[in-house]
Parts: structure tokens; C-alpha cells; sequence
């Protein structure tokens, strides 16, 4: 999968994974592992979208905020990293404008989309989807109770990341309800996911 620039160099390969991130939980970090660990790519920046526009009436906390909780919690892992590009690009986000500008940012570098198997029946209403699956290879991984199919896509597969048994919507209404969510999000934001959503 790694490209070379001319002059020969091998240049690092960068997952995408774009979300809401509201809030990141293990399941994230666990796929982002996964595809670290399993040499899918050297490393996996986090993509805070700010407002996606499948999720337009869905409350969001500040992107600020949501920044400062991702950050905190992939802090132990220098192969991971937070990234903000679309905090200054029009809204609501749409993943192929993000992508031109990524490409436009880091010539040569070679990078890949992580999208959940439940994107995958709606991809053809993304802005232009024609365009990234022409230009990106796009990882899949798996959601419970969802079927995908993925041949139909060139450069679509599915990859063997582990299940979540929750959703950040559901966490959410746990913290709201005075649940334990212990073991849900990362140990390093289980305080700061508490007070911002809380």
C-alpha cells in the first residue's frame, strides 16, 4: 500500500477517521489500534468534524472541546494524532472537500478512509463519492447488527476491527442517567467526558 516519493523514499500511510467524536470512546481507539497493530498503516489521525451533515439537528458538543477530549485521550500513543483542518472549512463538512485540502497539504503522502459499516448504504449520498473511491482506499469496519456489502465500491473493504457494544449517543445518555461508564471511554477522559457532558 506504501508509495515512494522520486526519490525513492517509502512515504508513511495515514487513516483517516473522520467523526463526531461525541464523545471518542474505546471503540474508536480500539479500531485505530487494530489498524495500527495489524500494519494497515503507520498511523491514524482522528478528523473532528464539526458538523457532519448527516447529524445537522444532533447535539454536538463545542468542537473545542471535543478537540481537547480526543487529544487526552490518544495522548499515550505518539502513532495517533488529532486533527482539526475542518474547524476552519465551510459547514457542514463534507469528507471530499477535506480530502482535496489534505491532499493539496501533504503531496505524497499516502492516505486511506475509515468509514463504520453503517455509512456504507448511504455512500452514494456523499458529496462526490465517486471522486473518493476513485482517489482514497477505504477501510470498513464492522457495527452490530449491520450487514455490508462492500464489492460494489472499488477499493472498499472490510477489515476485522473488533465490535463496540455501545454507541457515543448511547454513553451519553448514561452519563445524563448517573451511569458508570467505566471502561467505555479511555481511563485518561473519564473525568473530562463526565464534566463536558454531564
Amino acid at each position: 500500500m506504501a508509495v515512494q516519493d522520486e526519490k525513492g523514499y517509502r512515504q508513511p500511510v495515514t487513516a483517516l477517521f473522520f467523526g463526531s467524536f461525541n464523545p471518542i470512546h474505546n471503540g474508536h481507539v480500539g479500531i485505530a489500534r487494530y489498524l495500527l497493530d495489524n500494519k494497515l498503516c503507520d498511523e491514524v489521525w482522528f478528523v473532528i468534524s464539526p458538523c457532519n451533515p448527516f447529524k445537522i439537528n444532533r447535539f454536538l458538543l463545542p468542537e473545542a472541546d471535543r478537540l481537547r477530549i480526543v487529544e487526552a485521550a490518544i495522548a499515550d500513543d505518539p502513532r495517533m494524532r488529532a486533527c482539526d483542518i475542518e474547524f476552519t472549512m465551510p459547514k457542514p463538512s463534507y469528507t471530499v472537500d477535506t480530502l482535496h485540502l489534505l491532499f493539496e497539504k501533504y503531496p505524497g503522502r499516502e492516505f486511506v478512509l475509515v468509514i463504520g459499516g453503517d455509512n456504507v448504504e448511504n455512500f452514494t449520498k456523499w458529496k462526490d463519492y465517486r471522486w473518493i473511491v476513485q482517489h482514497c482506499p477505504i477501510f470498513v469496519y464492522p457495527r452490530l447488527g449491520i450487514d455490508v456489502t462492500v464489492g460494489q465500491f472499488p477499493g472498499m473493504r472490510m477489515i476485522d476491527a473488533p465490535l463496540f457494544p455501545l454507541s457515543a449517543t448511547e454513553i451519553r445518555e448514561m452519563i445524563i442517567q448517573k451511569k458508570d461508564i467505566t471502561g467505555l471511554v479511555p481511563d485518561a477522559i473519564l473525568s473530562l467526558v463526565k464534566e463536558f457532558y454531564g
